[in-house]
């Protein structure tokens, strides 16, 4: 075989092996459950607007574990940066299969309604947004599930609301930031048997002022990733 032939061979196998390291080294795995690692900024950029202060490294809500503590060195446990209308693209290979998504999501402290006069007459002590999932096929096809959130100040309670496969289930009082709620969301694919081109998580705010709080994620898959091994 020529030089120049075995050259685009191994050139062509370099960027393969790249694109699968890109995303296999995003995730952990415990059972058939994965979590988005906080190793680096990659995908938590967004600083948060809580200390890094989570008692340990995974928490479990109702069955599900969720990598929430950030690196050592960060001031904070990062969030998702949905910011400026910013969408953000799990980390998935394509072709995957996916049965779930599961997101662990809190309040932002800096939300107010001084923007919007209307709004203000109902006060300034709570808020109101969607979290949206857009499930996109390889075939061309897509999905979009949303939930509505209540953030912090406006303590509701426990509740669930849930609808055509997505829920949001209110879990009281984030643990490491006061007067926050902190909220498990459930987003099942309705098509999980079909192959994944992507999964998009959006939020409903307006330019500068997300309501986002996103700070873990976790995947069901029937796929093997690759992951690094969990701590």
């Amino acid at each position: 075989m020529k030089k120049w032939i075995k050259d685009i061979f191994l050139t062509v196998a370099i960027i393969l092996s790249f694109s699968v390291l890109s995303w296999a080294g995003n995730w952990e795995k415990q059972g058939n459950y994965y979590c988005l690692t906080k190793a680096n900024r990659n995908n938590f950029s967004l600083v948060g607007a809580g200390p890094n202060k989570f008692g340990s490294k995974y928490l479990k809500y109702d069955g599900i574990n969720f990598l929430v503590q950030g690196a050592g060195d960060w001031q904070d446990y990062g969030r998702l940066n949905l910011e400026y209308d910013n969408i953000f693209s799990v980390p998935i290979s394509r072709g995957l299969k996916v049965d779930e998504l599961h997101l662990l999501a809190g309040g932002n402290y800096s939300n107010s309604y001084e923007h919007d006069g209307l709004m203000r007459l109902y006060g300034d002590k709570y808020f109101y947004a969607t979290l949206t999932v857009i499930y996109v096929y390889e075939d061309g096809a897509y999905q979009e599930l949303s939930v509505p959130v209540f953030w912090d100040w406006f303590h509701i309670g426990p509740g669930v609301w849930k609808k055509n496969g997505a829920q949001i289930k209110s879990l009281g009082e984030n643990p490491v930031r006061k007067d926050c709620n902190m909220f498990h969301v459930t987003f099942v694919n309705p098509r999980a048997t079909q192959a994944l081109k992507d999964i998009l998580i959006t939020d409903s705010w307006i330019g500068d002022r997300p309501f986002s709080d996103v700070f873990a994620v976790t995947l069901k898959s029937p796929d093997i990733m690759e992951v690094d091994s969990r701590e």
